[in-house]
């Protein structure tokens, strides 16, 4: 791949994760307003964490929303 290929499909990944925060965000904040405790069902502690290290690593790695 050349550098200008890479470029151009490092872009479409980034923009693409800001679809996919935003989606995935909303589904988290969802799910953790319905729980009626500090468990989310579906979910166990470790994945909960996965999950919420993934959106942080969106957060830092998607292009900015324009």
């Amino acid at each position: 791949m050349t550098e200008e290929k890479q470029q151009k499909f490092t872009a479409k990944v980034r923009r693409g994760l800001v679809w996919v925060h935003g989606v995935a965000g909303a589904e988290l904040a969802r799910k953790k307003a319905e729980a009626p405790g500090v468990r989310i069902e579906g979910f166990t502690a470790s994945e909960l964490s996965d999950v919420e290290s993934a959106l942080t690593w969106i957060e830092q790695n998607k292009e900015a929303a324009k």
